[in-house]
């Protein structure tokens, strides 16, 4: 009998060879459609108000306490809310939030282009001050949920701050074509076929409703969060009554306070309504102040620019508004290259490029030219700035949220940039107001009053791009050799 040799034992299997992460899939373009079109309409209510309050005034009529409130309760309740929408939409999803804050901003237009006297007017402003704090809130960190795939997130974020920067410009275009064709009301009622139209679209294209049932509101530590930045917004727009006003510092003092509190109460959780571990992040921090110092440039300038056409060369709304459409039209244009200008410059070095155009348009204009023209082109140096700003911003403080917390960290970062916003509007307004008031006394004609105030606020403002372009040669430096997902 033969007998067989064994057969060779057989080898013992290698260990696979670690595989890389799959990319992540990409995603239709239509979510962000939606959720940019209601940012913009957002962006474009924050402005398009400016220059249809003497219509306003005339027609109600309202005071000049309804009117500041106008603006202010709009700016108050968006600002104050920012970080809880985002919590909110954290909770109970993101699409349901937008959805529900898209709602009530639609009804809270329609309730504007109806109010009969002032009181309706402002209560409808505060509401729609609300449903864009949802909206806004939700609709970012539905961005940063859906593009997971690092070019779409980047062209997604740029896309995202361009039209922030681009529907606060062309704001009080719109609204001065608007008061001059047909009526103010139509300032705000334009906004409900945008809605309806967003609406369908978000339902047809946002991602399924998401709820994270084993999250919490945590509404103890959202109350006092809230009422802290409700009292910096409210101290900040009292300040429009001059900085000798006790009741604007108590209540930036109360703000202190009541963050101090809440940043007590939210130390070592494990979910956490404010998200400190961010702010311990340089580049998150920074990219925030960063973010507070361009919204208030922005907003700043097309407020200073307003004045001066209407005040100092007694031109008519419309014309104002066309006299700003150079600064739209330069933030479009630079908006379009800003990926290219951040995968050439970096984002700290693209950031740099748009603090100096600031600088460089904010000195020429403290200068008080008397020139139309060289007034327009400065601005809109200052326009075509504004994108190279908010683009490598936002890109650089979203590079640390994660999804899961999406709603909070981008809530964060907005609550910065409403913040510079309500803090460029307080601290101009003053400025210009002071400025006014001293000259006149001084003998000098109102006009000349007020192109010096003009000259005085935009020399803030250059202030404010000088602190910019620091902070962004800090960033430049902290991001090299980086790229984040927006850069």
């Amino acid at each position: 009998m033969n007998q067989r040799t064994p057969a060779p034992p057989a080898p013992a299997p290698s260990p696979a060879a670690p595989t890389a992460p799959a990319a992540p899939a990409r995603a239709p373009w239509t979510a962000l459609v939606v959720v940019g079109v209601a940012q913009l309409m957002v962006m474009l209510d924050s402005t398009v108000v400016n220059v249809a309050l003497p219509s306003i005034g005339a027609d109600l009529p309202a005071d000049r306490t309804a009117l500041q409130w106008t603006v202010s309760a709009y700016v108050l309740l968006f600002g104050s809310l920012l970080l809880f929408g985002g919590r909110v939409s954290d909770v109970f999803g993101r699409r349901r939030t937008f959805l529900t804050g898209l709602a009530l901003f639609a009804a809270a237009s329609a309730l504007c282009g109806v109010a009969a006297d002032q009181e309706l007017l402002v209560g409808g402003r505060a509401a729609q001050g609300v449903g864009a704090a949802l909206l806004s809130a939700a609709a970012l960190s539905i961005v940063l949920e859906v593009y997971q795939d690092e070019e779409q997130r980047r062209t997604a974020l740029t896309v995202w701050s361009g039209l922030g920067v681009i529907g606060a410009t062309i704001g009080v275009v719109l609204g001065g074509l608007i008061v001059t064709a047909v009526d103010w009301r139509w300032a705000f009622l334009i906004n409900l076929p945008v809605s309806v139209a967003a609406l369908v679209g978000a339902l047809r294209s946002l991602p399924s409703p998401h709820t994270a049932s084993d999250r919490r509101l945590r509404l103890p530590s959202a109350v006092v969060s809230t009422a802290a930045l409700a009292a910096l917004s409210f101290g900040l727009i009292r300040l429009h009554e001059g900085f000798g006003d006790r009741t604007a510092w108590m209540s930036l003092a109360a703000a202190v306070v009541l963050l101090a509190l809440v940043t007590f109460m939210e130390l070592g959780k494990d979910d956490p309504l404010l998200p400190l571990h961010l702010l311990r992040k340089p580049t998150y921090w920074l990219s925030s102040i960063g973010l507070l110092l361009v919204a208030c440039v922005m907003i700043g300038s097309s407020f200073l620019a307003s004045q001066y056409f209407q005040q100092v060369h007694g031109m008519s709304a419309f014309v104002t508004g066309l006299s700003l459409l150079p600064m739209g039209l330069a933030a479009l244009v630079v908006a379009t290259v800003a990926p290219a200008l951040v995968g050439a410059l970096g984002p700290g070095g693209t950031y740099a490029l748009g603090a100096a155009l600031h600088l460089v348009g904010a000195g020429v204009l403290a200068t008080g030219p008397d020139s139309v023209r060289l007034t327009i082109v400065a601005l809109a140096v200052v326009g075509a700035g504004l994108p190279a700003c908010f683009v490598p911003l936002f890109g650089i403080g979203t590079s640390h949220v994660e999804v899961a917390e999406s709603g909070v960290g981008s809530g964060l970062l907005n609550t910065f940039n409403e913040s510079g916003a309500a803090l460029g509007i307080a601290v101009i307004g003053t400025l210009l107001a002071t400025t006014v008031d001293g000259r006149l006394g001084e003998g000098a004609s109102a006009r000349d009053a007020t192109a010096s105030g003009v000259a005085n606020g935009f020399l803030a403002l250059a202030v404010c791009s000088a602190v910019a372009l620091v902070i962004a040669l800090v960033l430049r430096r902290l991001t090299r050799g980086k790229r984040p997902a927006a850069a």
